[in-house]
């Protein structure tokens, strides 16, 4: 799901009073008695009212403001101080930290805005991040959430956020990024919802990796009506009439369809009772969800039979061979559900 906005950078519209800092670190040019020549800088929003404490880091000395610093100072270049001995211990070069009480007071409020500023806004160039990526199901919960704790399984607690505002099942046995693949699949198949494509999609996109893919895709969901079988004539004995090839007897009954699913023969799980249970209640709570309140359907479950190696050989083209119950099943017909 592609998103093209990012959100307003909202620091261009807050009144600069909110932007307060720690406090300032100037860079001494000359000293004129009590006058400091510093680095041009910018002094921030707040101002610093006379008496506020000026120390040199270098030397350890301390004196006050004897001017305050006005509030919206554009560009700083001097300040003023009461102690012309400490003005004159001054070198070239030197720093000077101007500290202010409320300025450390208002920085824990600043601290929490900028990391909530962080979080809508993303990254500094506005390119990724924030809430941007907190709506897409590629990238929630984007980095700048990771401080805040993700319960659930494989961290995928704002996925499925997400996926319960479409009221669209995720499976949490699955991992994040097999949920994230499913998750991009589907939204584009709403619009087909309850109809037999949009079933099949769905389907194939839920059992993604257990399903046998192909050129052209095995059928999975029919409504055995004549578009699905690929025939348009009738019953007519003579020599071009093959039943389910060019010829059908009659279509299926009205409100049925049937989902045919032929499990992946790669799948070792699959190869075991418990595992093909797993993968038809899945297929079984899709279809439930997904068919109309008055149709019914026929599951069918084909899966690989079993395979005998030759002697003094374990394997079949790489998979292990025969073990009823652990490695293969013994059985031929498809296994069938009927929808409740």
């Amino acid at each position: 799901m592609a998103i093209n906005t990012r959100p307003i950078q909202f620091r261009d519209y807050l009144p600069e009073v909110y932007r307060t800092g720690d406090g300032l670190k100037l860079t001494v040019q000359s000293v004129a008695g009590t006058t400091i020549v510093v680095a041009p800088y910018s002094s921030g929003s707040l101002g610093f009212r006379a008496g506020t404490p000026v120390t040199a880091p270098n030397s350890g000395a301390r004196t006050v403001l004897a001017q305050p610093i006005p509030a919206n100072t554009s560009l700083l270049t001097q300040i003023h101080v009461q102690d012309a001995a400490f003005a004159n211990s001054l070198h070239a070069g030197d720093t000077l930290n101007i500290y202010s009480f409320l300025r450390r007071f208002l920085q824990s409020f600043e601290t929490l805005f900028e990391q909530l500023e962080a979080e809508i806004e993303g990254t500094a160039d506005l390119a990724s991040g924030g809430i941007p990526d907190l709506f897409s199901p590629d990238t929630t919960p984007p980095p700048q959430f990771a401080y805040r704790p993700q319960p659930g399984v494989g961290g995928s607690a704002f996925l499925s956020y997400l996926a319960d505002w479409l009221a669209l099942p995720l499976r949490p046995e699955k991992s994040v990024d097999w949920n994230r693949q499913f998750f991009n699949t589907a939204i584009p198949l709403f619009s087909q919802r309850s109809t037999l494509p949009g079933i099949d999609g769905m389907l194939r996109a839920w059992l993604k990796g257990e399903l046998l893919e192909g050129a052209p895709a095995p059928l999975v969901v029919s409504d055995l009506g004549s578009t699905q079988t690929d025939v348009d004539t009738v019953f007519q004995l003579g020599v071009t009439a093959t039943v389910g090839v060019d010829t059908v007897l009659g279509e299926g009954p009205p409100f049925l369809f049937v989902a045919d699913l032929i499990t992946d023969p790669t799948v070792t799980a699959l190869r075991t009772p418990s595992g093909l249970d797993v993968m038809q209640r899945a297929a079984r709570f899709m279809l439930d969800s997904e068919k109309p309140a008055h149709t019914y359907y026929e599951l069918r479950i084909r899966a690989r039979t079993m395979q005998l190696p030759p002697p003094n050989q374990i394997t079949i083209d790489g998979a292990p061979g025969a073990q009823i119950g652990a490695t293969t099943l013994l059985w031929q017909d498809p296994w069938v559900y009927d929808s409740d």
